[in-house]
């Protein structure tokens, strides 16, 4: 008999296991790791109904003893009724095993235990015990299938020594009785978590493989590791070309970008949060500079502190050319005023007043008598040919669209408006209309479409041709509502359940199959999932981050391989349409809180930026092949909150 793992949790710090203690959202496109010692674990659940209370676990002592303890209880409902506090231990298990430890629960309401042939938080099985029953489940998202089910009476102030043995023929013994033998479907690869809705204390958690079974996973652990290897040979690798010191007007992944005449030009925004956490962000300083750091204009007053950089929403700002002209302005909001400014200079253009929202009907909980705006976008609602046309929102109730003129075209109130509509001539009629959370809007405002979907709110949207040949339809990254695909007449195509959809990005990430492929990212109660689906959205394959912030953007790497960019600490780096991280980041201290791809030299090859609060580093592949040209997002609608796409222009 083998050990592979045997965790007495004596190397952990005396303290809690670490957690994000505010419970941000920050994590949805930043990378974030909570400080302090992860040992051979990491916790992949966050949550904001946990605001306000401490971290899932506690490693204590008694009597010179190790325990980790399940420390929150359940306090879960609603959409994440079925999260479950977990702990993943890192190794991946290629053979049968067997998993051993103690464990006694300090409440008996809930089903504490652990979860094996674990593949993500939301694939694995459940073994769990409560005060009457002992349980095993297969869980597959939001289905939970039941096994086995045994009457099983606890005493809470008895600890059970539990033994189970993985294979396909499943053994599971408490305390050296055997009392369940069924059969499951083993699987090479995949993990181990402690898992617990009630608090319990665990101790002497061990993974034990006999002798032949420990030589058979040693072989196919090192086949795999070789065969990644080998994979990730065929890829150049990242060649850092570019260094740019941001000072003290950095940001997080509050940044535009834009190409003029030939040369990139950067916007970073920075803010004060007021009120309620990040939901009425005042924009405190706007910075324009360039490729080689320099400052071309700035307003306000920089502070490149926490605060003042990392905030879990969009702020108001977007470089487009509003008006015809040829040259490109930046339209903001400051101190409820909306702006326009020359890129270049920074010069003023012209300004208006936010609506006054103090007594509207359709405005609630707004803590100012003017609009303090939430996000920006330009638009051609009046069919000029350009984008003069604009639309502004609050958080997360109300769109106002307005024209070059200041003049109101039209306002949107029915659901939820998410963060970021999306504007698109849908209709071919030469002007815009807008799709906002879960509605179709015409460009004089009438609804078209209203979806049968009303809880949460709508995070990314893409409309794409998904299959040449087929007509476009809307893919939809809406939080608790799942990915959902949509048809351009509003009927669903269809739905898939993965917890809280954060992020989307569309791209022909793998040759081999027919059609476009979808990438989503789950956030809330579940994240660092990263979920692969065909053009008619079957799932393919599906995996689980260790870390947040995985932004899942599509770049063209070489000109070859179209990669989906993760996110740039050492767990990130690049995915191929197989889901394998093909390419890694240099082991070179660049800064990885924030990234992005853009084409920052205009040859179609993307580049990648990656900063933090005093510096960005950019990198490109080694050797590439030019030539191909694709559809991206457009310059003029930048946001944490769009569905980014990347499709082979005929």
């Amino acid at each position: 008999m083998k050990t592979l793992i045997n965790e007495d949790f004596k190397d952990l710090e005396l303290n809690e296991f670490p957690y994000d203690k505010f419970h941000t959202a920050l994590g949805e496109y930043h990378f974030l790791k909570p400080k302090g010692f992860y040992g051979n674990w990491y916790d992949p659940i966050p949550l904001h109904q946990w605001r306000g209370l401490d971290g899932s676990w506690l490693i204590t002592s008694s009597n010179g003893k190790r325990y980790l303890e399940q420390n929150r209880g359940d306090n879960t409902k609603g959409a994440f009724i079925n999260v479950i506090p977990t702990l993943v231990h890192n190794e991946k298990i290629y053979a049968p095993y067997i998993i051993e430890y103690d464990i006694r629960l300090l409440e008996i309401d809930k089903y504490c235990g652990v979860e094996f042939l674990y593949k993500t938080s939301r694939n694995n099985y459940f073994l769990g015990i409560d005060g009457s029953y002992l349980t095993l489940f297969k869980r597959n998202q939001e289905e939970f299938r039941e096994i086995k089910k045994i009457i099983y009476k606890i005493d809470d102030l008895k600890t059970y020594h539990f033994k189970i043995i993985v294979n396909n023929n499943l053994k599971i013994y408490i305390d050296g009785t055997l009392l369940i033998d069924t059969f499951i479907n083993f699987e090479e690869g995949m993990g181990v978590a402690i898992a617990s809705k009630s608090c319990a204390r665990y101790s002497d958690f061990k993974i034990l493989l006999e002798d032949e079974n420990y030589i058979l996973h040693e072989k196919l652990k090192l086949k795999e590791e070789e065969r990644l290897k080998n994979k990730q040979k065929k890829y150049p690798e990242m060649e850092l070309i570019k260094k740019i010191d941001l000072k003290n007007f950095s940001s997080g992944r509050q940044l535009r970008i834009a190409r003029y005449n030939g040369k990139v030009y950067f916007l970073m925004a920075q803010h004060q949060k007021r009120y309620i956490r990040d939901s009425f962000a005042r924009l405190s300083c706007l910075t324009c500079f360039d490729i080689e750091g320099n400052i071309l204009w700035q307003k306000g007053e920089p502070n490149n502190s926490f605060d003042n950089t990392l905030i879990s929403c969009d702020l108001p700002f977007q470089i487009a050319d509003v008006n015809n002209d040829g040259l490109l302005e930046v339209i903001y909001s400051m101190d409820f005023m909306i702006y326009w400014v020359d890129l270049l200079t920074g010069k003023y253009i012209d300004s208006m007043p936010t609506p006054v929202i103090k007594g509207d009907p359709y405005v609630k909980n707004e803590p100012f008598y003017r609009l303090n705006v939430d996000a920006i976008r330009v638009a051609d609602f009046k069919g000029l040919g350009y984008k003069s046309d604009f639309i502004i929102k609050d958080r997360y109730q109300n769109v106002w669209a307005f024209d070059k003129n200041h003049k109101e075209l039209w306002r949107y109130h029915n659901k939820n408006t998410g963060h970021f509509p999306y504007i698109f001539d849908f209709d071919n009629d030469n002007k815009d209309e807008m799709f906002v959370g879960y509605d179709l809007i015409d460009d004089d405002g009438k609804m078209i479409f209203s979806l049968p979907m009303d809880t949460d709110h709508t995070d990314e949207i893409i409309y794409v041709c998904l299959k040449e040949g087929e007509n476009k339809k809307f893919v939809l990254a809406s939080g608790n509502e799942g990915l959902n695909i949509i048809n351009s007449d509003g009927s669903i195509y269809k739905h898939n359940d993965i917890g809280h959809a954060q992020r989307i990005s569309v791209a022909k990430y793998d040759k081999e199959k027919e059609g476009l492929q979808i990438l989503a990212t789950s956030f809330w109660g579940g994240d660092g999932i990263i979920y692969l689906f065909d053009y008619k959205g079957n799932l393919i394959d599906e995996f689980e981050q260790k870390s947040n912030g995985n932004i899942i953007t599509p770049i063209n790497y070489d000109g070859d391989n179209v990669l989906s960019l993760l996110n740039a600490s050492s767990d990130g780096g690049l995915i191929d349409g197989k889901l394998d991280k093909v390419v890694k980041f240099p082991n070179d201290g660049h800064p990885n809180i924030s990234c992005e791809a853009y084409d920052i030299d205009g040859d179609e090859i993307d580049e990648i930026l990656c900063w933090d609060l005093n510096e960005m580093w950019i990198y490109k592949a080694k050797t590439f092949k030019m030539g191909k040209s694709f559809e991206r997002y457009p310059d003029s609608g930048f946001s944490n909150y769009r569905g980014e796409y990347l499709i082979l222009k005929k």
